[in-house]
């Protein structure tokens, strides 16, 4: 079993080049940023590293303040959004990287439950009430609609119970699905009330394979950005999903 910091280092690895290469060109200038369910707090600190007001929200045991920095500690909060751990505080822009297929779902957070549709709007609604007008919400999961799942196992059918690895097999159609689309997310955006355009974003440079130089990683990114075109972004064809959730007012 790895210790704290060793499980640190292996987070810092494999957050820091997603923050430079794939997050930070998304960021505007300037602006105050959130990430909400920030794991150990490495993409945070890669972000203040390059001049970003940054700070982390992570409701679980995973953040550890002794392993932070110490001058950086009173950036990072442990808790969840409904907390309101910033005190109305509000951002030109807050992320979530793989946290919303997780949200009000049980069992390490792969179970539907009856509570779990609400509990994403309640999650939503949290996050867009801490953004400023016009600003942007930017969520990253594994897409509901494609039938692999390279982030997932998906136990609620045979076929992956046998496989017992990842890339997972889901069921696109099933209510045991714990995944969301884009359209997910649009109706969950519609149910918390508040004015928001949806749409997705590009995701071939999210993956840490499109940091590699070897012809397995750069086939993989080129099939990426063509899955990025229109009409593939979002589709059942593409894999990853990231929605950019604009808070109009």
């Amino acid at each position: 079993m790895l210790d704290s910091q060793a499980k640190f280092e292996k987070e810092k690895a494999r957050t820091t080049g997603a923050v430079s290469h794939f997050l930070a060109p998304l960021i505007p200038n300037g602006a105050s940023v959130l990430s909400v369910g920030c794991g150990m707090g490495s993409d945070v600190l890669a972000l203040r590293d390059l001049g970003i007001d940054a700070r982390g929200l992570e409701p679980s045991a995973r953040l550890d303040f002794d392993l932070l920095p110490e001058q950086e500690r009173a950036f990072f909060r442990a808790g969840t959004a409904q907390d309101n751990p910033w005190n109305d505080k509000k951002f030109d822009f807050i992320y979530s990287f793989d946290v919303i297929e997780h949200v009000g779902c049980g069992a390490h957070g792969t179970t539907v439950t009856p509570e779990t549709r609400s509990a994403r709007v309640d999650f939503l609604s949290t996050c867009l009430r801490d953004l400023k007008p016009g600003s942007t919400l930017l969520l990253t999961t594994s897409n509901r609609l494609c039938p692999i799942d390279p982030g997932h196992r998906h136990r609620y059918h045979f076929v992956d119970r046998i496989l017992k690895r990842r890339p997972g097999i889901t069921i696109p159609w099933s209510s045991k699905n714990f995944l969301v689309s884009v359209d997910d997310v649009r109706k969950l955006a519609e149910e918390t009330g508040y004015d928001c355009e949806v749409s997705c974003v590009p995701c071939a440079n999210y993956p840490s394979i499109s940091r590699k130089r070897d012809l397995l990683s750069r086939t993989v990114t080129a099939i990426l950005k063509i899955l990025d075109l229109p009409p593939f972004i979002g589709s059942p064809l593409a894999p990853i999903l990231i929605v950019k959730v604009v808070r109009k007012a």
